[in-house]
């Protein structure tokens, strides 16, 4: 026969439950983090890719564009010269193309940082971490003001029981050998006066109790209802453009 579960503070299982959901958050914001640090290197290489092949397309047309009769010759693209020089012309436009994209992927590398996403998942986990916290205090005030109220309920009912049992033997004229019929009215009456005094003290726990649950309950519905759907919001938020591809260069 398997023991009872171990009963779990209501703090502790709320404080369980918040750290599973910042360990959830983190380790989602540190995936968004490490991707765009993908985005970045990608974006750098391929920058230096484009660029390096856009100057060697330059480079390489150049060289032929230079040769005596290319620059001046005949033009007409329906003879094999003019042809000729219509591809290395299109061929120092597709370099110029490809250094184009290069620079659009430099420009993507620069803005596709971490520094800047970091900031907002960061301010995010503060704020997420904050609320977690206001509503662990509303929580730890409940469960104090809930043990109070029961002590005070328990303190109360003994009294209670206590004045009843005096009375009744009040009532029988059962006063035994030890007490008169005089002391034990006068032990009812102390005893009646420190019931009404243990009622007073339970309804101010009791009021207390309920004052702490309300607040509590708020606490609750604005962190699942505001509090974290604005911290998801803001993770899913884009800081940054989607990675663009770079203008198709000319077959």
């Amino acid at each position: 026969m398997q023991p009872p579960p171990r009963k779990v503070k209501p703090a502790q299982e709320v404080k369980l439950r918040f750290l599973e959901q910042l360990s959830i958050l983190q380790t989602r914001q540190q995936r968004e983090a490490d991707l765009l640090e993908d985005i970045r290197s990608y974006s750098k290489q391929r920058a230096a890719i484009e660029r390096e092949y856009g100057q060697a397309l330059q480079k390489l047309a150049g060289l032929f564009l230079k040769r005596e009769g290319y620059r001046s010759g005949e033009m007409d693209s329906r003879t094999v010269f003019g042809a000729w020089r219509c591809l290395l012309d299109a061929t120092v436009a597709g370099g110029q193309t490809r250094l184009q994209a290069s620079d659009r992927y430099r420009d993507l590398a620069g803005g596709a940082g971490r520094s800047a996403k970091e900031q907002v998942l960061r301010k995010g986990t503060e704020n997420l971490q904050r609320a977690q916290a206001e509503v662990l205090q509303s929580v730890r005030e409940l469960s104090r003001s809930q043990k109070l109220y029961g002590q005070r309920e328990r303190v109360w009912a003994l009294a209670q029981e206590k004045a009843a049992d005096v009375q009744a033997r009040l009532n029988r004229n059962d006063h035994g050998i030890f007490h008169s019929r005089t002391s034990l009215q006068k032990l009812s009456t102390k005893l009646s006066a420190q019931s009404a005094q243990y009622s007073q003290q339970l309804k101010a726990a009791r009021n207390e109790y309920l004052l702490n649950l309300v607040a509590t309950n708020a606490h609750l519905d604005h962190y699942y209802q505001e509090e974290l759907p604005a911290v998801l919001k803001a993770s899913l938020n884009p800081c940054t453009p989607a990675p663009q591809q770079g203008p198709a260069p000319p077959t």
